[in-house]
């Protein structure tokens, strides 16, 4: 909006362009949209296995296999089918990450600036959606240096943001608007069921705080109708979708097997310790705000923003640093606190609790980590204009580029990765017989989708070293059973005995038609009575 301002010792006027909280969170979230859309390209600098599994789930779900149905999930199914659904729209896995996350910090943007807007004063609204997005928006995980960079565990940095949106929602908003609880059940509704299905712990924990919202007076009428709706949409996912319903049991069965501190108490106590400080800076301005208000539905919602943070951190067991709920509740704390000193002005001129000091103390707590997913963002979409670094030489995985952002050592692993799946996809290309159903083991199955597959059913991830050493035993049968051809690397850190006894079977009942390096492909035998499959080639 326009507003005028008289001058000084003159006579006419001067004009100044302000933006409104909600038009400035807009700003920011498709500034931060634009960066990652506009170059068109994925760099990433580590965890190129990871990135490759993305790309394997998109191949599967392109070729109308169902996650949870035909393989076994490794992202909830709104973050499986949005890169899907952008693959299909663009055709190019380069591009189905970067969209794919500008759709999502759009989407937020949206919403954060009704929910933000009508919550919080300006200036916590704005620092609070510049931190939510720019964590959201930058290609790395929580807890990296600002050069490493990727698109792995994305769904992790959906879900904080997403939660930390709704915990705004316990404010009251400042004014009455039209149609203000309408936004208000729509944004809880949206967000709690994106939650949902992103992770369940995240989801859990969004329940519960809508549930905590149900003993407000006026906060109920939105929580309500915002919880049947929520549940009717879950019932109805359950019953009509093989998807969701998949996604249920295996939500409920990990829950059920690994509990839900997701270990020990002292593992749980672990963790928290590393997160100290923020639990510090958050207690003081907790602390603050209960000293004031003594509210006990403002320690409910505290003390539920961190211990169920640290719970969702207990079940993230890829993430370093970052209980972001934490932050949402020191901006909650904050504007709690405000809103006191407005009621009773004498509180402002204290010396040990004033509005500059409050407000301060939040930009200080938020600040860090903003300007380093700045940096990330920043980085990334510097190196992906420029086209920095070396391009993935697989077929068919365009715009995606591999960059040593000082980050030598890594890029040396990246380049031997790359390489290692290079091998594996000119083995397939090689076959001079038809390779039927097939299964890759060992590593991510990016072949499949480089050289257009047909993909099989079962597993998506079967590397030596961080997965089948973990998973329950399997009768080889069984695992190949309905296999034509197997692609099986032959080295790794770990899982050596697994590996032998995988050998032993595939010995016995299929043939080596195919070896490189680091990879032997076998085919199985038409007939019992064919020659034996020579054993594996030194490593």
């Amino acid at each position: 909006m326009t507003s005028t301002t008289a001058g000084s010792g003159t006579s006419g006027r001067t004009k100044r362009l302000s933006l409104s909280p909600a038009a400035s969170v807009l700003l920011i979230g498709g500034f931060c949209a634009a960066l990652l859309a506009l170059p068109g390209v994925t760099v990433a600098t580590k965890s190129l296995d990871e990135l490759f599994l993305i790309f394997d789930q998109i191949h599967r779900i392109a070729a109308g296999q169902q996650p949870g149905v035909d393989f076994p999930a490794m992202l909830g199914p709104l973050t499986a089918f949005v890169p899907a659904l952008v693959y299909r729209w663009t055709g190019s896995f380069g591009l189905a990450m970067p969209l794919s996350m500008a759709g999502f910090v759009l989407l937020t943007a949206a919403i954060a600036s009704h929910v933000l807007a009508t919550r919080l004063r300006p200036f916590l609204a704005v620092s609070f959606a510049g931190f939510l997005l720019l964590i959201l928006a930058a290609p790395m995980s929580l807890g990296d240096g600002v050069t490493a960079l990727s698109f792995a565990k994305f769904d992790i940095r959906i879900g904080w943001v997403a939660l930390a949106v709704l915990v705004v929602l316990y404010l009251r908003p400042t004014a009455d608007r039209p149609r203000a609880e309408a936004l208000d059940i729509a944004s809880a509704v949206l967000l709690t069921l994106a939650l949902l299905y992103t992770r369940a712990p995240y989801g859990i924990v969004s329940v519960a705080f809508l549930v905590l919202l149900l003993t407000d007076r006026r906060q109920w009428r939105v929580a309500a109708p915002a919880l049947m709706v929520i549940i009717a949409v879950v019932v109805a996912l359950h019953l009509g979708s093989g998807v969701a319903s998949a996604y249920h049991r295996e939500s409920w069965r990990l829950l059920t097997e690994n509990g839900l501190l997701a270990g020990s108490l002292w593992s749980f106590f672990q963790r928290g310790m590393t997160h100290l400080a923020d639990f510090l800076l958050l207690g003081i301005l907790a602390s603050l705000t209960l000293w004031m208000r003594r509210s006990p539905r403002d320690l409910l919602c505290f003390l539920l923003c961190a211990i169920g943070g640290l719970i969702i951190l207990s079940h993230n067991s890829n993430q370093p640093w970052g209980i972001i709920s934490m932050h949402a509740a020191a901006v909650v704390a904050a504007e709690l606190l405000l809103r006191r000193m407005d009621e009773q002005p004498a509180i402002n001129q204290r010396q040990m609790v004033n509005a500059s000091g409050v407000k301060l103390f939040f930009l200080a707590f938020v600040l860090p980590t903003s300007l380093h997913c700045a940096m990330a963002l920043m980085l990334h979409a510097a190196a992906a204009t420029i086209r920095a670094g070396d391009a993935v030489s697989l077929p068919r995985i365009d715009r995606v580029r591999l960059a040593d952002l000082w980050t030598t050592d890594s890029f040396r692993g990246q380049t031997w990765y790359v390489g290692l799946q290079t091998q594996a996809v000119e083995l397939l290309r090689q076959s001079k017989q038809p390779l039927g159903v097939h299964m890759v083991l060992g590593e991510p199955d990016i072949a499949s989708a480089a050289l257009d597959l047909a993909p099989s059913r079962g597993s998506i991830d079967l590397r030596w070293s961080t997965v089948m050493a973990e998973m329950p035993p399997v009768e080889p049968a069984d695992r190949f059973a309905g296999i034509d051809t197997v692609l099986l690397r032959k080295t790794g850190e770990s899982g050596e005995g697994l590996q032998q006894r995988t050998l032993s079977f595939l010995r016995d009942n299929f043939s080596a038609v195919g070896e490189a390096k680091d990879w032997i492909l076998f085919q199985r035998r038409p007939s019992a009575d064919a020659p034996p499959a020579p054993g594996l080639a030194p490593g």
